[in-house]
């Protein structure tokens, strides 16, 4: 029997940590419903800066964090709700996805939604996915979780989950995008609050429970604990698995200007500036400067508030230099 959480949280990096706890230290079987304020979700073995339009994130000041399981980035908002099942063992079958998501899609078939489950791990409607799963097994455990698009803004999605292809060169694995749909389109008679209690409700009544199970305190504590220590932190969510290369050119009032670097332990190695760009010193010498930085936007923009950008690029702006590190 399967306990019912619901989790009201929006912050994505604690509730990442709370999934994760809700795995290793509740040890019920249960699902959790939740939802995540913007965010891009990156898969764990994914290189972030290949996967999000950095330019949009920092415009909208959407948060990027990484979750534990594989698949692809996805993006969330408050028009997705999120879903987390747990066993009380190790599930490596291929159909162990299809048993899960079943419990979703037997609630939605209770409202006259004709889903499936299909491929892998997504769940269709019209041939349009609505929903995308992954899961992780730990030594003795399975979880399971999805996104359920009801109302998200899909333009928004669309927008932050395009990166620059030419700018990044990495290996790992890249999201594969699908046709998508929202079930409101399908439901039209729900708003997201009425249809995440139809939800909470008919899960209950599916899983033979008469209530929500609160959740422990001190598990939310440790949560907040664990998101602190690693789902916050530039390692986890921008450090890459493998190294990469990086190279973006553009044009400015001052000429153009074309920066190439490799990545190696998460670092900046082997920078080198090129254009028709003039300079009263040895471009040379700013690369140096900027050799050992983390590839992220504050470190890079740190490094370069400190220097006389204009000696080594003139007519070019440190703003400017810096939207050639398009880096979130």
């Amino acid at each position: 029997m399967r306990k019912l959480l619901i989790n009201n949280s929006t912050d994505p990096a604690f509730n990442l940590a709370l999934e994760e706890l809700l795995a290793t230290d509740f040890r019920e079987p249960a699902v959790m419903l939740w939802r995540n304020a913007p965010s891009v979700i990156v898969g764990r073995n994914q290189n972030t800066n290949a996967e999000v339009n950095d330019a949009e994130v920092r415009k909208r000041r959407i948060m990027v964090v990484r979750r534990m399981t594989g698949g692809g980035a996805v993006y969330h908002d408050l028009g997705n709700i999120n879903y987390t099942i747990t066993a009380a063992d190790r599930l490596f079958a291929p159909e162990a996805f299809a048993n899960h998501a079943r419990i979703i899609t037997d609630v939605l078939h209770q409202l006259g939604v004709d889903a499936e489950f299909h491929g892998r791990n997504d769940i269709l409607v019209d041939g349009r996915k609505v929903s995308g799963s992954a899961k992780t097994v730990f030594s003795d455990r399975t979880l399971f979780h999805g996104t359920l698009l009801f109302d998200t803004d899909l333009t928004v999605l669309a927008q932050v989950l395009t990166p620059d292809e030419e700018k990044i060169k990495a290996k790992g694995i890249r999201s594969v995008r699908s046709r998508v749909a929202n079930l409101q389109e399908f439901l039209p008679q729900f708003d997201r609050e009425s249809f995440f209690q139809e939800l909470s409700c008919r899960l209950l009544d599916l899983l033979g429970e008469k209530e929500v199970t609160p959740l422990p305190e001190k598990l939310l504590e440790k949560a907040d604990e664990l998101a602190g220590k690693k789902y916050r932190t530039w390692e986890w969510n921008f450090g890459s698995v493998t190294d990469y290369s990086y190279c973006r050119k553009k044009y400015f009032a001052g000429g153009c200007v074309e920066v190439k670097f490799n990545i190696r332990g998460n670092r900046i190695a082997d920078m080198a500036f090129s254009g028709d760009f003039f300079g009263a010193s040895p471009v040379e010498e700013l690369a140096a400067k900027l050799n050992g930085a983390l590839p992220g936007f504050d470190d890079i923009s740190g490094r370069l508030a400190a220097i006389d950008t204009a000696e080594f690029i003139s007519g070019v702006s440190k703003d400017e230099l810096l939207t050639l590190f398009a880096l979130v």
